[in-house]
């Protein structure tokens, strides 16, 4: 029988979320596969708040597990996960946002779609949810949106918001997070390091998470520094299957071709109903962020 590791990371400000999202697995279908949850707190000490959650909820049937990373990082406290699931023989690891909620059958999905496609890494949407007040100013915005791909499509990246990996892979090729990139893009980075060294990674569009977009994000100064770090992490993200000249090139053309997006596509953002001048915006932004982080190596001041 398969056995799954499903991950959610925490640093213990969002405990209401957390709490629903260890509802919903706890209410997932399970099919042919065993699973155990793991909170992975990225904190200096333990928080009595999960303690009470992992109290609350633990049972014979569902067995949630906690672990510690102090380094302050994403990416420390990815790897921190990936290095137990591979530890207690997990055949697989799954991540999940702590503020994301699974459709009952997102695990049931992503395994059935890895065994028929025999794929190393099954990722899938997160799609967003707003609050019924929202304008369709944030509504149509790109930047909430999720990729859109077929179902069973081969995409040269994942993120870990919504994904399946087989561990025997990663133990094979010793492929683990950039603990450099603590400014965000270590998951789109590893994934396309792995799909170098020979991973195949497939689209499944029916393994649903959903994540409620707060107001503190439905602002423009957050659509900006996000689009920025985007663009600015992608000189790191470049850098790990390219020679530094390539790099530098592809980010100058990236960079380019998002100013020049900006720029054309405003009118019609301005226009069409079913747009956003937001994305001009952003897109402005993110080109930027190439420029600077060919600057900074891919440097960001914070993760937002």
């Amino acid at each position: 029988m398969k056995k799954v590791l499903v991950t959610c990371l925490s640093v213990g400000t969002r405990m209401k979320s957390l709490e629903e999202c260890i509802l919903k697995l706890k209410s997932l279908n399970v099919d042919d596969f065993y699973f155990e949850l793991l909170i992975l707190e990225n904190t200096l000490v333990h928080s009595e708040d999960i303690n009470n959650l992992v109290e609350k909820y633990q049972s014979s049937s569902f067995i949630i597990n906690r672990s510690l990373e102090t380094r302050a990082g994403i990416p420390f406290a990815r790897n921190s996960a990936l290095k137990f699931a591979i530890k207690h023989d997990f055949s697989f690891l799954a991540f999940i946002d702590d503020d994301a909620y699974p459709d009952s059958n997102w695990l049931n999905s992503l395994l059935t779609t890895q065994v028929k496609c025999k794929a190393n890494v099954v990722t899938g949407p997160q799609i967003p949810i707003f609050p019924s007040a929202a304008s369709n100013y944030f509504r149509f915005a790109s930047i909430y949106s999720e990729r859109k791909f077929t179902q069973e499509q081969t995409v040269s990246w994942a993120a870990t918001n919504n994904v399946l990996m087989e561990l025997s892979f990663f133990k094979e090729k010793n492929i683990f997070f950039n603990e450099n990139l603590t400014q965000g893009g270590e998951d789109k980075e590893l994934f396309l390091r792995s799909t170098k060294a020979g991973a195949v990674i497939y689209w499944d569009s029916k393994a649903i998470v959903s994540e409620i977009v707060v107001d503190s994000r439905m602002t423009v100064s957050w659509a900006i520094d996000r689009s920025f770090r985007h663009g600015t992490t992608g000189y790191a993200i470049e850098s790990a299957t390219k020679y530094k000249v390539n790099t530098i090139g592809v980010c100058l053309f990236k960079g380019s071709a998002y100013l020049a997006k900006s720029f054309l596509f405003f009118p019609i953002n301005i226009i069409s109903s079913k747009r956003s001048t937001l994305d001009s915006i952003c897109d402005l932004f993110h080109g930027l962020g190439f420029f600077y982080g060919i600057w900074s190596k891919g440097k960001f001041k914070k993760y937002l």
